[in-house]
């Protein structure tokens, strides 16, 4: 059998032509010609880093020695190299092709894939999405426990059936675009939003490892907004008197006990984890609920841990989160009536379970809301709030004229209240525990009519 050796075909020739393959050799499936090509690399092999000199210095990071073609049995040729990995060892890389020219271009796309850097650390450029996602995951990101929760769920659900078998060094900006087109058609826009934020942060930590130089996500271009945005939307002064009654008046509110958590959060813009959070104490000496002083300081929430149940998480859901805001006095008013009812449940908590006095869930709680205001004044549903689907479940209601309010609602009504009261934006950023006051501007101001001043200015 011939033997072509680039480089190295004499001193083989002469100096193992008519050695066999050794029981090792045979153990390995290697041909004779094969085992001569594995004589002669090791031969002339580079030590790897750290390794006793031998007469010649090692190959730098990133580089191969001479390449080594063997004709093997089947009359296929492979194409050998010793090439000096990231990480400072020596590795055989080999591909096989038809021809000499064949094997030899295919291993040359294979050192271009290797010579990129492929990470240092524990991710390489090798390494699959999968277990890039696991790393992220493991890594201290300080999140929310809502936020952890929904991230993990995305990646689960999403990015790992997309990317998880691919190599970081496949993921392109066309492989992105693709996959995310694809989640956003199949669970919408907004999944598809949160899929690209879990793998921007993932590729985020491949750069900083070293595994790759570029972040795929941020030089993808899809497109994920497939609906117009709808302008902020708040109760008007009567909107809110009218909801309030009706809460009041309501038996089912009653007996969910939901009239008094409404008026809180009409009276403070809180979300609705944080009422739910509400609770008397101290923090660092402080009262947490100051009745005589008329404040209350937001700085928990409410929360469900995956696996334990539900607890106060002990941070709002940003840190611009955590303030003090000053409550009026006919929300104070309704602390105080709570807090001395004989009825009330032996609990720090101000708005718990009607019977067990255990936290909320905010989940449960946004859900009898939304059944509670989709039946108020619906003549489709006569008051339900729901529709009965013959051999089916019940289906949401959607027809009443308050089903477009939501607990967030709330939040945007007491901005456009305070705005309207000649409040700033800063002002109304720190009530509703913004950090930017343009995130209040853009999506807590309710719109309303422009000013009759501008038809007169640009009246002809």
């Amino acid at each position: 059998m011939r033997l072509l050796i680039a480089g190295l075909l004499v001193q083989v020739q002469s100096g193992e032509q008519n050695e066999a393959p050794t029981s090792g050799d045979a153990g390995r499936g290697l041909s004779s010609s094969e085992a001569r090509v594995e004589l002669a690399l090791s031969r002339h092999s580079i030590p790897s880093a750290g390794g006793a000199p031998m007469g010649r210095p090692p190959l730098p990071l990133g580089t191969s020695g001479r390449v080594l073609f063997a004709t093997m049995s089947n009359g296929m040729v492979k194409a050998r190299v010793k090439f000096r990995d990231w990480d400072g060892e020596v590795r055989l890389v080999s591909k096989t092709a038809a021809s000499r020219a064949a094997a030899e271009r295919a291993l040359k796309v294979e050192l271009t894939v290797r010579r990129s850097p492929g990470g240092t650390g524990a991710l390489t450029a090798g390494t699959r999405v999968s277990a890039l996602a696991d790393a992220w995951l493991a890594a201290e990101h300080g999140w929310s426990t809502g936020t952890e929760r929904t991230y993990r769920s995305t990646v689960r659900t999403q990015v790992i059936p997309a990317f998880g078998r691919l190599c970081l060094r496949e993921i392109t900006p066309g492989t992105v675009n693709r996959a995310l087109t694809t989640i956003a058609q199949r669970s919408g826009p907004g999944a598809a939003k949160t899929a690209r934020a879990c793998l921007s942060g993932m590729f985020a930590l491949a750069i900083a490892d070293g595994a790759v130089t570029s972040n795929p996500v941020r030089d993808a271009g899809a497109r994920l907004n497939t609906t117009a945005k709808k302008a902020p939307r708040a109760l008007s002064v009567e909107d809110t008197g009218r909801m309030v009654e009706l809460f009041h008046s309501s038996p089912r509110a009653a007996a969910l006990d939901l009239a008094d958590l409404v008026d809180w959060m009409l009276a403070t813009g809180a979300r609705i984890g944080e009422a739910l959070a509400l609770r008397t104490g101290k923090a660092d000496g402080r009262p947490l609920l100051d009745l005589d002083a008329g404040t209350w300081e937001v700085n928990a929430t409410a929360v469900r841990v995956p696996k334990q149940g539900m607890a106060v998480q002990p941070r709002t859901k940003t840190a611009a989160g955590w303030r003090i805001v000053a409550v009026p006095q006919f929300a104070v008013e309704i602390v105080r009536r709570r807090l001395a009812s004989p009825l009330r449940p032996d609990t720090a908590l101000v708005f718990p379970t009607p019977v067990s006095g255990t936290l909320r869930d905010p989940t449960n709680v946004s859900t009898d809301l939304r059944q509670l205001l989709d039946g108020f004044e619906c003549e489709a549903c006569a008051g339900a709030g729901v529709r009965p689907v013959p051999g089916g479940r019940p289906v949401r209601c959607t027809e009443g004229p308050w089903s477009w309010v939501t607990s967030h609602t709330f939040r945007k009504t007491v901005a456009t209240r305070l705005d309207e009261a000649g409040f700033t934006p800063r002002q109304v950023a720190d009530q509703l525990g913004h950090a930017n006051p343009s995130m209040t501007l853009d999506v807590y101001f309710g719109r309303q009519v422009v000013s009759a001043e501008a038809a007169r200015v640009l009246g002809r």
